[in-house]
């Protein structure tokens, strides 16, 4: 069943049995009253992840900050005091992590992070990329079908320590019938040397790791999985996914040769010459072209203080068509 393939590739799920063999990370089950705050429509930010605005007095722009002392309880930020401690918690561990739920990455709202990245060094970088991803909407709704009477599956969130990986160590791998039938450059956006000077160790190096620490222990039969190999003999499982399709789209296999035309396993595809940039998908992930004129108009304001001084301008406003109004 659908359910059953999307509930094993959850983080959740694979993760215990595979830690050893993956990035250390820290998994975080959402509890209601945040499921509630991402599922909520209204964009504000917990107070105690903008404790830091109260601290200025300014924005960037050097409009001044003032005090919301609103009594309508629409207008009062939410605060998850719990919660946010853990989060703190492993920023201050890690100093820097990596975020994502138990499918998916927050990589279509990296335009609104500082960084333009997932590198989050605040509590506010996670809740401003969790609330604006639309991917993490998608996955709130994906647990909700993975769960009936008989099964359960927690939300949750997925802090990794941040590093700065080369994109010629990812490779993503696929599984037919409990063979490792496929390995691809996971970025096929461009031609690197290094990956055709390894090409033999990697290929080794990835089915040793399958034959020895993935076959026979992750329980579906079809299935994708990504890895990074950063060096001779050090491998790394990053995540794994369902095998169909949409896994398939921006790798150098298509889903049908996988299924049947594949000989010689597993087969090691690769960009072998220089052949240009090509376009990769996560460039057009970005803001909406209205949007971006906005935040340009606004010369070097970053896109989160120019965010805060809208909301604002707009409190300012209303305020006073209020008082007007009396």
């Amino acid at each position: 069943m659908v359910n059953n393939v999307e509930a094993e590739c959850s983080f959740t799920k694979w993760y215990p049995i595979f830690s050893k063999d993956s990035l250390e990370a820290i998994i975080l089950p959402l509890p209601p009253e945040i499921l509630k705050y991402l599922e909520h429509d209204t964009f504000v930010l917990p107070i105690e992840a903008t404790t830091s605005i109260k601290c200025n007095t300014e924005w960037s722009d050097g409009s001044l900050v003032t005090e919301d002392i609103s009594e309508d309880p629409e207008s009062i930020p939410p605060n998850f005091p719990e919660f946010s401690q853990k989060i703190q918690q492993a920023i201050d561990e890690f100093e820097a992590v990596f975020i994502k739920s138990n499918w998916s990455t927050p990589s279509d709202a990296t335009w609104v992070a500082p960084t333009k990245t997932l590198k989050c060094t605040s509590l506010e970088d996670v809740y401003l990329l969790l609330k604006s991803s639309d991917r993490i909407s998608k996955d709130l709704s994906k647990v909700k079908n993975c769960t009936d009477n008989k099964n359960s599956l927690n939300f949750c969130l997925v802090l990794k320590k941040w590093r700065e990986i080369n994109p010629c160590t990812e490779f993503r791998c696929f599984v037919i019938n409990g063979e490792l039938v496929g390995i691809c450059q996971r970025d096929v956006s461009q031609y690197y040397k290094h990956i055709e000077y390894e090409k033999y160790n990697i290929q080794k190096d990835i089915t040793t790791l399958f034959n020895e620490r993935i076959k026979d222990r992750f329980k579906l039969q079809n299935y994708s999985f990504d890895v990074i190999r950063y060096k001779k003999d050090k491998v790394k499982i990053i995540d794994f996914g369902p095998m169909n399709e949409t896994v398939t789209n921006e790798t150098l296999f298509t889903y049908q040769e996988l299924l049947n035309e594949i000989e010689i396993t597993p087969e090691f595809r690769f960009i072998a010459e220089e052949v240009g940039v090509q376009p990769k998908k996560i460039q057009h992930v970005c803001v909406p072209q209205e949007i971006n004129d906005f935040f340009q108009s606004r010369g070097e304001m970053s896109i989160i203080d120019t965010l805060r001084a809208e909301v604002e301008t707009q409190r300012i406003a209303d305020e006073e068509e209020s008082s007007e109004n009396r």
